[in-house]
């Protein structure tokens, strides 16, 4: 939509009467309590009693009420101690706002939802806001919706014909599939990076497996099962230097909201995929690529559906004639609703740091570094083994803490109203993954690792 088709659209919407927009004035939000006056009267109260106790022991605890309020918006991590950020992501009074809202346009306007409800303008802002998330821009590159980052994979892959693809074994699952998905349906060859037994990949051992047929690298930003952090600069340059014709194809769902990711800066020769549902906090449906536009002459996706024709409201039969935006990797009917409950999320982070998205993403990356490092001091103090002896910089937002009785200590912990998750190894021998995110607090994590000591230390009796 240009300049002058947004300005139509906000007219009609004037026109017919339509609401004003509570999720426009949430992005334009630069405070928590400009946030909350944005939400109501849809706001989810705070939870009193531990909010309360957080601002009689805020001296003690070393906080701020800048920390106080941005936590505000999040009552869910009231409700216990929450560390599953790495897994699901709690969610703000901003993000249910935006799909309360979205609900009541469909139900105020139907069909004419969308543009008398601000359908195409909050999709819009949807690319912008993602764009700035991962560091892109609309200028240089382009946001495609998926409803998970799974499909945002496959639609890029499938546009690759043959060569070779470079992955890592730590790569998530998903990877994995649409990795050899790909190799079947295309003849193409696969190079596995082998992980250590810490869970880490050298950047170096990457790197040597750069041969000049390479037309993929794909990643992911953070190892799910060790938390270990790629260091993607190198990564990039390397590939830019070895294989100038390749694709970095970057999976960064541990990443995204928690560190920062600049992709301009990175070169055009970069993707991202993610999704919203962990340390965004929006839930699923809500996937995204962002992609530089050099790729789009050379990227034919296998997939169609009405909205990824240059002109999906003129309905027009026959072959596809594509976008030559990234509305060219789409299918079918946007989710909205996921979009907004994302908008609604990203707008409450960018109140951490004055509104602005990129500065709170920065903010975050200091935050759960060290919640990370109070991880890593209390397992050292506890006694309990960490796997990876890297230091909170080489770290996503979460620590995996070696356990035997895996799966008993887990329930015993969600009985106890803490929540993080395991993942196996070998039988109920594995690691509980514990993370920070950007409206936790140390004490929270000391006292995960506390009570994890304390049942580790029940069972070896």
């Amino acid at each position: 939509m240009d300049a002058g088709q947004r300005v139509a659209a906000a007219q009609l919407a004037a026109k017919v009467g339509a609401a004003p927009s509570r999720l426009t004035a949430m992005l334009a939000a630069k405070s928590p309590e400009g946030l909350r006056a944005a939400v109501a009267p849809a706001a989810v109260p705070v939870a009193a009693e531990p909010a309360r106790l957080r601002r009689e022991l805020a001296g003690a605890l070393g906080l701020t009420e800048a920390d106080l309020a941005f936590r505000d918006l999040y009552p869910g991590l009231d409700l216990g101690i929450y560390a599953c950020s790495h897994s699901m992501g709690v969610p703000s009074v901003a993000g249910p706002a935006a799909v309360a809202e979205h609900l009541e346009q469909v139900g105020r306007h139907g069909i004419g939802v969308w543009d008398e409800g601000a359908w195409v303008l909050l999709m819009d802002q949807y690319r912008e806001r993602v764009a700035e998330l991962v560091g892109g821009n609309l200028t240089d590159g382009d946001v495609t919706w998926f409803p998970n980052a799974s499909e945002a994979l496959s639609a890029v892959l499938e546009g690759i014909e043959g060569g070779t693809l470079v992955y890592s074994a730590g790569h998530f699952t998903t990877g994995h599939y649409v990795h050899h998905q790909w190799a079947q349906n295309t003849g193409g060859k696969l190079v596995e990076v082998p992980v250590d037994e810490d869970g880490s990949v050298p950047t170096a051992r990457l790197i040597a497996a750069l041969t000049p047929d390479v037309r993929v690298l794909s990643i992911s930003h953070v190892l799910f099962e060790s938390g270990w952090l790629q260091d993607l600069p190198a990564l990039a340059a390397a590939l830019k230097q070895r294989c100038p014709d390749a694709l970095l194809l970057v999976d960064a769902y541990q990443t995204c909201g928690s560190v920062p990711i600049d992709a301009a800066a990175l070169g055009d020769h970069v993707a991202v995929v993610a999704a919203g549902h962990k340390q965004l906090r929006s839930g699923t449906g809500a996937g995204f690529l962002y992609l530089p536009r050099r790729w789009y002459a050379t990227l034919t996706p296998k997939r169609t559906g009405w909205w990824n024709h240059r002109a999906p409201f003129a309905f027009e039969k026959g072959p596809v004639v594509r976008a030559e935006d990234g509305t060219r990797f789409r299918s079918g009917t946007p989710t909205v609703m996921a979009q907004a409950m994302l908008l609604g999320e990203l707008a409450a982070l960018a109140t951490s740091a004055n509104g602005s998205l990129t500065a709170a993403i920065q903010r975050a990356r200091g935050v759960t570094s060290r919640l990370v490092q109070t991880l890593l001091d209390a397992c050292a103090r506890e006694g309990l083994a960490v796997r990876g002896a890297w230091p909170a910089s080489q770290r996503g937002a979460f620590v995996c803490i070696e356990v035997e009785a895996g799966p008993a200590i887990n329930e015993a912990l969600a009985h106890q109203g803490i929540r993080v998750d395991f993942r196996p190894r070998e039988g109920d021998r594995g690691w509980l993954r514990v993370s920070g995110n950007a409206a936790g607090f140390p004490y929270e994590m000391e006292a995960v690792v506390t009570a994890i000591a304390r049942e580790r230390a029940g069972r070896s009796r």
